[in-house]
């Protein structure tokens, strides 16, 4: 009954559906944890205790009705066909009808707790661990790349459990002296994601994101450890998102950078006058921007700023994707016009660039080619391109600003570093999220056709896709978590992620199942 009120609305309680937002998967795990709320982990434990003394012998200790004692044919509790079909009195009326003498003195409420434990059966609480031990096994090894550090001891391998991009388990063990590891033991849950790595001189190397199922309980985790360099020649930009929000007064900005290092050696930085610590890659901002925040550090920290230019301070693996920079800021604008002028540091594959259209604004940016009018929530943008390009100024010069109306703002209002908006608004998110899912399908040489991914050609590809559509699913996670992106716009874009990474595990699966 909650599943189906949750999905087809119940109007005259004003409740609208939710099949429209929603898939079925997510739901069921709303309305699981809605039944949470009204029991707790005290009142589990007491019901556990209360069903493994009375209970556990017939109906057996999972609740599957395979107890050593057992006699007929009893329910089974994990199976959800059944469950969702009876609710607890429906339980407590067939116990007292079959089992009178089981639970006669007890009171209601320890009745009430044995039958809320026997419902965890077919769902897992908050509280509960959601991993379970199985038959998986993770079979690796370490290459060490030219140049790499040798180890004078054993490596220590470390392998992470996650699920929904929260760590639900780790292990650890040492790796072999032939260079190879192996976790067995292992939950073959589809919806998890393993994760290997090892640290060597302070740098960590992991190994591609694996996923086990009950059909395949298999998987190989190479790492490559790799040496270091200090010269940057190696690196490229993939990628880069400009977000450009038009507003009286001043310009908000969120910028994406994504890059890849091309190199066969991790670069782990140069020495750069006026920072004391080595640096890798940066980016360049205005001289009049404010309020700059970046995601995942803060300047003085992570990142370091000479000049224009903030550079990053983790080294950079080889490979694709690998760095990030998200920045934000805002440029105060006196007047109508206003001309952007950056520097691109690196030779870039992709630049993109998005701005709120209105009917006075004029963009010239003759490096780029304008490719019309899109719209996102409601909101139109301008839609700006380049690709191949740098290093090298690129400039936009925005004609039509909106000018900021001192004479009908307040005492307070004034166009100022105090006043204007924090960058890093709802906007800028979902719009930001657009991109990057887009990005991620368009990069792949996918197709969208009716919500489901066109046939790929290799399993390489499918490996990709769905390694690049997880990490992107746990950047949105991070925005979720900072506060960045509200709850709304974050079920949105993290459906449409699952629903894409969901199609190209089965096509994984499906290539795996033609090639036994």
């Amino acid at each position: 009954m909650l599943f189906y009120t949750t999905k087809f609305g119940w109007l005259e309680k004003l409740m609208p559906p939710w099949s429209n937002r929603l898939t079925d998967d997510e739901i069921w795990n709303t309305v699981a944890y809605a039944w949470s709320l009204h029991t707790s982990e005290l009142e589990m434990a007491t019901g556990a205790a209360l069903y493994a003394a009375n209970c556990a012998s017939c109906h057996g200790e999972s609740g599957a009705g395979d107890g050593p004692n057992v006699e007929g044919s009893p329910p089974d509790f994990t199976d959800l066909s059944y469950t969702i079909f009876v609710s607890q009195a429906d339980w407590d009326e067939g116990w007292r009808r079959a089992h009178p003498d089981i639970g006669a003195d007890w009171t209601q409420a320890q009745r009430e707790a044995t039958l809320e434990f026997i419902r965890t059966f077919s769902y897992a609480p908050p509280w509960a661990s959601l991993y379970q031990a199985g038959e998986g096994v993770i079979t690796g090894s370490v290459r060490f790349a030219e140049g790499a550090p040798q180890p004078e001891e054993a490596l220590q391998v470390s392998l992470d459990a996650y699920l929904n991009f929260e760590q639900v388990a780790s292990f650890t063990t040492t790796l072999g002296i032939d260079n190879t590891f192996v976790f067995d033991g292992l939950d073959v849950n589809p919806e998890l994601v393993y994760l290997a790595t090892v640290v060597v001189d302070g740098l960590t190397y992991s190994s591609p994101l694996m996923t086990l199922t009950p059909e395949q309980p298999q998987a190989e985790a190479p790492i490559t450890v790799y040496g270091v360099t200090d010269d940057p020649s190696g690196i490229r930009l993939s990628r880069v998102h400009w977000i450009v929000d038009v507003r009286p007064g001043a310009l908000l900005l969120a910028q994406i950078y994504l890059f890849r290092n091309e190199g066969e050696r991790a670069f782990v930085g140069r020495a750069v006058e006026g920072v004391e610590t080595p640096v890798t890659v940066g980016i360049d901002v205005p001289p009049d921007a404010q309020e700059i925040t970046l995601q995942g550090g803060v300047l003085d920290g992570r990142f370091r700023r000479v000049g224009n230019i903030i550079y990053d301070t983790l080294p950079v693996i080889p490979g694709e994707s690998a760095q990030q920079i998200i920045v934000q800021y805002t440029i105060p604008v006196s007047g109508d016009v206003y001309t952007l002028a950056q520097e691109l540091l690196y030779p870039v594959d992709s630049l993109s660039m998005l701005a709120t259209n209105s009917p006075e604004l004029r963009i010239d940016a003759p490096a780029m080619r304008f490719e019309g009018v899109q719209t996102f929530e409601g909101v139109e943008y301008q839609l700006w391109r380049l690709n191949n390009f740098g290093p090298g100024q690129i400039e936009v010069l925005f004609r039509g600003l909106p000018r900021f109306d001192s004479a009908s703002a307040g005492p307070m209002e004034t166009p100022s570093r105090s006043t204007i908006s924090p960058p890093m608004e709802p906007w800028v998110s979902w719009v930001m999220m657009a991109l990057v899912a887009a990005g991620v399908l368009g990069v792949m040489g996918f197709a969208i056709q009716r919500g489901a991914l066109a046939t790929p050609t290799t399993q390489e590809e499918l490996q990709s896709l769905r390694n690049t559509l997880l990490d992107e699913i746990a950047r949105l996670d991070d925005l979720h978590a900072l506060g960045q992106i509200d709850d709304k716009e974050w079920l949105r874009w993290r459906s449409y992620l699952k629903a894409q990474l969901m199609e190209a595990v089965r096509h994984l699966d499906g290539y795996a199942a033609r090639r036994r």
